[in-house]
């Protein structure tokens, strides 16, 4: 029998809002925020602040592959901005070829918030809020792209947002 493990803090809801379009180039971009409460890390109404906002869209603007209409490529993506008492993430997904999505995740921490590093590449990818808002863009996909193929709705898939706590 394994170790005891050690045992979780119990979930706590967030709230998840679609906060806005960003069209850059060819590419429409959802971005949704989630907030970690509203005491000390500047969260408004629910939502991440205007500055975390702002380095979301340039960092998205900065990343997302040229040209992004390709036979491979839709030049749909979203962006989920993350504002957390620990660390603040944006992550970047984008689809390709059909089913797949491109994965970039970025964090910050209090003492320098605007100072994003990539850490894509050291493994972390989701927590479980985030993971929410995967699994509702995996959902969407699969019903007005996959679905409706060779038609798909694209608009459809844009239309479609998530607003809730998770």
């Amino acid at each position: 029998m394994p170790e005891k493990r050690p045992t979780p803090k119990p979930h706590q809801t967030r709230p998840i809002r679609f906060l806005r379009y960003l069209h850059h180039g060819e590419w429409t971009a959802k971005i949704y925020g989630i907030c970690q409460g509203s005491l000390s890390n500047n969260c408004q109404d629910e939502r991440p602040g205007e500055m975390l906002l702002q380095r979301a869209q340039e960092i998205t603007r900065r990343i997302l592959p040229t040209p992004g209409i390709t036979a491979e490529r839709y030049a749909l993506a979203f962006v989920i901005i993350h504002q957390a008492r620990l660390f603040n993430t944006i992550t970047i997904d984008w689809w390709e070829r059909d089913n797949e999505l491109r994965h970039r995740v970025f964090r910050a921490y209090p003492e320098a918030p605007s100072r994003f590093e990539d850490i894509t590449a050291s493994g972390e990818a989701a927590c479980v809020w985030e993971l929410r808002i995967l699994a509702f863009e995996r959902e969407a996909w699969m019903k007005h792209i996959l679905r409706k193929v060779p038609e798909p709705d694209w608009e459809g898939y844009l239309n479609e947002q998530l607003n809730e706590e998770a």
